[in-house]
């Protein structure tokens, strides 16, 4: 299929003989008489490159290049200027808009085809790049999910294929027992699929942030509440140490179990198990800060930053379980709220995470 070019130029001579040449050399050409027109053709043929003057009445080149970037759609085609204009200024004007040539008239028809291959050639590395990244992407998802996803089911097909062959067999103790295992596996994978319902709806609806707005006391009631929550989805009980000082927090009560159901998880996940995880709370000034502390696998500094879903670190090294939403979630309600996530790790194994909650007062 022929690469699709489309032409915005207010001189008729130039349109035409732009078209009637790049036509002759095999691209499918459209062109528009202004800047509106430009777009409104551009949105509906969605082409491979665009070719735009800058200097054209109602709307110039520089309106339409912020139009053609803030659609999602056209947002990375690529986007030559063609222009008399050659003031430094306005090269950087253009560059700073988001242009990715600029070709000053008058120009060959050399010229002009040398600029439209070589956008096209970076557009093509650069697609070939994005989708060897996705692929990569899709292969950690799938890796992370047959993981996450089927170590619970395949616990509970297990357990109830037991239970249906053997029935007569076991007492009622041992049936509790494996139902109870069976509890187990499926609130951990309803708390997998929870979460990623719920980045998605992080990612894609901003209107969904609203439901963590709002204000909740944390105190050790809480903070054990919680505990007890996530113990239902673990084999061995959590082990814990808390000295809360209880306060209102600038977070909703829902968005406050989510960060600390997430951050008690976590800690349990990682911890070696060697030592209690320590969950502190205190007020700093007109803050709170929530430290949850575990012994165990170990952050590296440059890992915080790459805090991301679907992100694991050393995992060749510890088989870890988790799809990397977890923090990414806390993290995001957090900031979403004004509030912030802090993480110190130690290499001796110690972790601390640190919610800090922004505006409290002394109600």
């Amino acid at each position: 299929m022929a690469t699709r070019i489309v032409l915005i130029e207010d001189e008729t001579p130039i349109r035409d003989n732009v078209t009637t040449l790049l036509s002759l050399k095999g691209y499918d050409v459209e062109s528009a008489p202004n800047g509106r027109e430009g777009i409104s053709l551009a949105m509906v043929s969605q082409p491979d490159l665009i070719l735009c003057d800058i200097m054209m009445p109602e709307m110039d080149g520089y309106q339409v290049l912020e139009a053609i970037r803030s659609n999602r759609s056209l947002a990375t085609v690529p986007f030559i200027f063609l222009t008399a204009k050659t003031e430094e200024a306005d090269v950087r004007r253009g560059m700073i808009s988001g242009a990715d040539d600029y070709l000053t008239k008058p120009f060959t028809l050399e010229s002009l085809l040398l600029a439209i291959e070589s956008r096209l050639q970076r557009e093509a590395l650069r697609e070939s790049d994005l989708q060897s990244r996705l692929g990569e992407l899709r292969r950690t998802i799938t890796r992370m999910s047959n993981h996450e996803y089927n170590t619970p089911l395949s616990g509970i097909l297990g357990f109830v294929t037991l239970l249906m062959e053997h029935y007569n067999e076991f007492d009622q103790e041992d049936s509790l027992s494996m139902l109870g295992m069976i509890k187990t596996c499926g609130l951990r994978l309803k708390r997998s699929l929870d979460n990623l319902r719920l980045m998605e709806d992080l990612q894609e609806n901003p209107a969904s942030i609203q439901f963590i707005k709002g204000m909740s006391r944390l105190d050790s009631a809480v903070v054990n509440h919680h505990i007890r929550t996530v113990n239902e989805r673990h084999d061995q009980p959590i082990q814990c140490q808390i000295e809360m000082a209880g306060a209102p927090i600038s977070i909703s009560e829902t968005g406050l179990r989510i960060v600390l159901d997430e951050l008690i998880d976590n800690a349990h996940k990682f911890s070696d198990g060697s030592n209690p995880i320590r969950i502190t709370g205190r007020r700093e000034g007109d803050s709170y800060r929530l430290t949850i502390v575990n012994r165990g696998q170990p952050f590296k500094p440059e890992d915080i930053a790459r805090i991301a879903p679907y992100v694991q670190f050393d995992r060749k090294s510890y088989e870890q379980q988790g799809s990397g939403l977890g923090l990414a979630i806390v993290k995001k309600l957090l900031e979403a709220t004004g509030n912030a996530l802090e993480i110190e790790s130690l290499p001796t194994g110690e972790t601390s995470v640190t919610a800090v909650f922004q505006g409290v007062n002394n109600g």
